[in-house]
């Protein structure tokens, strides 16, 4: 099984926008650096040109230099952290600050779903982009009346802990359905939310799942169903996005699976109930005979 690789941020930001916060963070680390240095400098010298007698003749001089090193250093320490902040939003791998102790495998999906109105929200207001990619396992009832509900349990349990270490900070991963995972992007655009949908689905498809009940026979192997919906004008609330994000899905389900596909779909006739009765049947049942 291949390690997971972190995609990079041009699936989710252009690389204009990578390059600009990669300047506007040198730039800032410069001229921060540069003023302190100035300001050392200016406080090292200053009892030798107070004995050379020239600091009382230049006194309101080096006051108005060293009140404008400090004022400098001032605004340039908070830019300098915003945009370390901004820079860290956008690297891989580092998990979201304010998910607490979400596990690998994602979190809740109450967490995801509040995470994912504030992005929403944030994105339409300042036209960043965001996409929704939801990633559903093929013939999951199938799985699970041939091997047990451990098994399917077993197998999106993996798909999740090999997806999250391949987001960056700001993306948001939980388990959506029985057979389901959701990932929100952030700054994502159309083309770079395909690729990353692409990817999963890669990554599903190289999957050997160790059996939980028979681990020494042969691994679990799936294929995943992917569909993908970017933010568009239409999406007035999150609530759109996700039933574009599930057409999609639908569409790639009625295309035999293995694929990707990309709202807006036309569905004809098919409805977003018709994938239920395979997940009732994928349930536990309950036992009535207690």
């Amino acid at each position: 099984m291949s390690a997971p690789t972190p995609h990079p941020a041009t699936e989710a930001a252009p690389p204009p926008a990578r390059a600009a916060v990669s300047l506007a963070g040198l730039l800032a680390f410069l001229g921060v650096g540069g003023v302190l240095m100035a300001g050392a400098v200016a406080l090292a010298l200053w009892p030798w040109l107070n004995g050379q007698g020239w600091a009382a003749e230049s006194a309101g001089a080096w006051s108005a230099a060293l009140g404008a090193t400090a004022g400098l250093v001032l605004a340039g320490v908070p830019m300098a952290l915003l945009v370390w902040k901004l820079a860290r939003e956008l690297a891989p791998g580092g998990g979201r600050a304010d998910a607490g102790a979400a596990p690998p495998a994602g979190m809740p999906r109450a967490l995801f779903m509040t995470l994912a109105e504030r992005e929403f929200a944030r994105a339409r207001r300042y036209g960043t982009g965001a996409a929704l990619v939801l990633v559903d396992i093929d013939r999951y009832a199938r799985l699970c009346e041939a091997r047990g509900l451990a098994a399917g349990d077993a197998v999106l349990a993996q798909l999740l802990c090999l997806t999250a270490p391949t987001l960056r900070t700001a993306d948001v991963l939980t388990q959506f359905g029985p057979a389901q995972m959701a990932v929100f992007l952030v700054h994502a655009d159309a083309t770079g939310a395909l690729d990353v949908a692409e990817r999963l689905r890669e990554r599903a498809e190289q999957m050997e799942v160790p059996h939980p009940e028979h681990p020494a026979g042969a691994p679990l192997r799936v294929t995943v169903s992917t569909g993908v919906a970017h933010l568009r004008p239409a999406h007035l609330n999150l609530q759109a996005l996700v039933e574009d994000a599930q057409d999609a899905l639908i569409a790639a389900r009625a295309a035999g699976g293995n694929c990707v596909r990309a709202a807006p779909v036309d569905l004809g006739g098919v409805s977003r109930t018709d994938t239920l009765p395979e997940r009732r049947r994928a349930q536990p049942r309950p036992n009535n005979d207690a």
